[in-house]
Parts: C-alpha cells; structure tokens; sequence
C-alpha cells in the first residue's frame, strides 16, 4: 500500500495522491504535492478547513485557479471553485461535494484500464471514484474484482455495457463530474385515505405539482418533453398543462408568464428560477424544496433550494 500511494507522486498531473496515515503531514512549501486520500470525501464551501479544505485548495491551484492551500477555504477560493465547476460544465456553484472532487482527483489522461492493470492511473482511477461515493471502491492500485464490480455498476446506471473495462468515454464523464454514486432513493409519498367521501378540490399549483411528482426517478434527456425524460423546462411545462395553464418549453420565456411571486409567497406547483439569465426552472414543493430535471445523468428529484442561486418565482396559474 505505501509504495502505490508514494508511485502516485509522478502522476502527470503533478499531484502526489498520498495518504496522510502513511507518509505524514505534506510541508507548506510543498508546492507540488497534494495529500488527497480519504475514507470520505466532505463538502467544502467559504468557512471549511482541516485536511480535506487544504486537499480541496492543492487540487483547484493543480488545475490552474489561484488558490490559497492552507487549509482555510475563504469566499476567494470558493469563487475558483465555482470558476472550475462551469469550466467542465457543471452549474457553478459555491460548494464543492462529489462531482467537484472526482472531477479534480480524475483529472489527465484517459487510458484504457482493466482486469490485471496496476499502478499510478489504477490508483487516480479508484480515489476519483471513491470521492464520488462509491465507498465499496479499494484504494489499492490494482484492478482486481472488487473495481471491476465497481465499474460495471456505474455502466449500467449509464446504459453501457458492463464490460468492467474503462474506455476514454468514461473518463470525460469522470472529469466532467458525471459519474456519482446514488444516495437518495426518492420514494412517492404514499397518500391517507380521505376521512370523508366528499372530493377534495386541488389548486392549479397542487395538480402541476402532482403531475411531476409521478415523474421523479425520470432521467433528464436535453429537449426532453415527457413521458419517460425531461428537461427542467419541458417538466414544468408539462406539468402546468396538466393544470390547463400553456407555458412554453424555455425556462427564460416561463419567467415573464404569470405573477410575480416572492419567496415568502411561495406555495405547491410556483416554478422558481435560478441561476444569472434565467437558465433553470423548477417547481416549487414546500419546505424549501423543489421538483426539478437537474442535467445529463440525473433523474428528476427534489433538492433544496439553498443550493441553487435563486432568481425569482412566479405562478402561472
């Protein structure tokens, strides 16, 4: 194990991916060496220190962003690391969780790694992998059984092959922060029985809300209008025609539909809008929630919306 994680110094990335257990606190002025390896990778946001914020900082500035590796993430190095999410395409937010890391541990070439190989790329390999949340993952360098298994899994989340194998393809989706390991499973919320026979009456909200509720766990597929994918505009969409309220398949265009709604207004089926420019749109689900078709290779799930620069509400109906 200590002569893997020592052969990781010469990776052609610059970093040594080396364990803290085994070789020590890394000096200050070790301008060309991160110490990266963990059992669990946590969020890093302005405020988080400690090994993982330093091992955070090592890779931005690695990866080209003027960062300060001491340990003490500041709102500067959390405004670089928004700057390297929109570079590989993810949204540019101020929080660095499992997409981040795997996308800077996976960083370099892309060879083709089975069954058998070993060595510095098996190693960056397996630590990008364990960052993501495959925790079942060894950080051995070998590519034994146990990473095969691995790598079959994530193809068939994918819709590849399960070859085990790993191509070029797979490493642009490592670097490009696509490849994570589930960790929610979004159950339907199961309904009481009416206490009365009398029908219940519905909101138009409530009734887009429940029309994309029956779509989560969907995958999100560019352009897509139902039934089976979605983008974040077509969801919204077609859930407020389910409500009998037209709005157009562009998140831009639904923003100027409907009133103005603030977020202390917020109720069931509103769609909210993030991001500078109004580039994603989601429903509203309570509690701080919404419903929304994140990006390629994921599926329609709730998320907090904390998480996401908010940009406005409104309700179409």
């Amino acid at each position: 194990m200590g002569r893997i994680l020592k052969t990781a110094a010469s990776l052609v990335t610059g970093i040594a991916l080396a364990a803290t257990a085994v070789l020590g606190t890394i000096p200050a002025d070790a301008a060309t060496r991160c110490d990266v390896t963990f059992t669990a990778y946590q969020p890093i946001k302005a405020g988080s220190h400690g090994a993982q914020a330093k091992a955070m900082e090592c890779l931005l500035h690695k990866a080209g962003y003027p960062t300060t590796v001491n340990g003490h993430f500041s709102a500067a190095d959390a405004q670089e690391l928004a700057k390297f999410r929109k570079s590989i395409g993810l949204n540019p937010l101020l929080v660095g969780g499992r997409r981040a890391w795997s996308a800077l541990l996976s960083r370099g070439t892309t060879p083709h790694l089975q069954a058998g190989d070993k060595g510095k790329k098996v190693l960056r390999l397996q630590l990008a992998l364990r960052s993501a949340g495959f925790s079942k993952i060894p950080i051995t360098g070998r590519y034994g059984a146990a990473t095969t298994d691995v790598i079959k899994v994530v193809q068939k989340s994918r819709y590849l092959k399960r070859t085990g194998e790993v191509n070029a393809e797979f490493w642009k989706a490592l670097q490009a922060g696509r490849i994570i390991a589930a960790t929610v499973v979004v159950k339907k919320p199961v309904l009481p029985k009416p206490v009365s026979k009398a029908p219940k009456t519905h909101t138009k909200g409530e009734i887009a809300l429940a029309f994309a509720k029956k779509q989560l766990g969907d995958r999100y597929v560019r352009n897509g209008a139902g039934p089976n994918g979605w983008d974040c505009s077509g969801l919204t969409m077609k859930a407020w025609k389910a409500a009998g309220v037209k709005l157009p398949h562009s998140a831009s265009k639904q923003y100027r539909i409907g009133k103005k709604i603030s977020k202390s207004q917020l109720r069931p089926g509103d769609t909210v809008f993030f991001y500078p420019g109004i580039k994603h749109v989601a429903l509203y689900a309570g509690n701080g929630n919404v419903i929304h078709a994140p990006h390629p290779g994921k599926k329609v799930s709730y998320i907090k919306m904390k998480y996401m620069p908010y940009m406005g509400a409104r309700r179409p109906g």
